[in-house]
């Protein structure tokens, strides 16, 4: 069955593009969707709706299913390994420079505190990137940060001038 995507665009916004998960490794497209479309939750909701929602996801959602991941807000982000992660994107084609490479680690602990040196080179590697405190807590950065950070960009990197709902490409 083909099912319109209208009303969805319409409730949602524009629909997911496949150039938007060309990088993501493993691909994850599928038919199987258990809850909402988080393809354009980027800025949708605060931060703190975000933390709430993560620690307590009733507290915002009533009638959510979704288990609470409290534990993301205590637990420090491992930042030692970016740079190799990003190196492994990169082998598989994923448009990362050596210059990101080489400060991923600090740019990361960068995008979550604003008070930190290095926002400016930052911003020139990641034109987009958003620098605050994710979770709350200006003395980490934590798991619940980089999840924060992550939802707050999904959905805001893509071009919707060139694309209209109905499937005609407006170039």
């Amino acid at each position: 069955m083909i099912r319109s995507l209208r009303d969805e665009v319409d409730r949602y916004g524009h629909y997911s593009l496949a150039a938007e998960s060309k990088y993501d490794h493993p691909f994850q497209w599928g038919s199987k969707r258990t809850g909402p479309d988080l393809a354009r939750v980027g800025g949708r909701y605060s931060d703190d709706w975000h933390r709430e929602h993560l620690i307590k996801p009733t507290s915002v959602v009533p009638e959510s299913i979704m288990p609470g991941y409290p534990f993301l807000a205590k637990r420090p982000a491992r930042l030692d390994d970016l740079g190799e992660h990003l190196k492994a994107n990169a082998a598989v084609g994923v448009p990362y420079d050596a210059d990101m490479i080489a400060n991923a680690a600090a740019d990361a602990a960068v995008q979550a505190n604003p008070e930190a040196d290095g926002g400016e080179a930052l911003l020139k590697r990641y034109p987009k990137a958003q620098i605050r405190d994710f979770d709350g807590n200006p003395a980490a950065v934590t798991e619940m940060d980089a999840l924060i950070a992550y939802l707050q960009m999904l959905g805001t990197l893509v071009d919707f001038e060139s694309y209209r709902a109905d499937g005609e490409n407006l170039r």
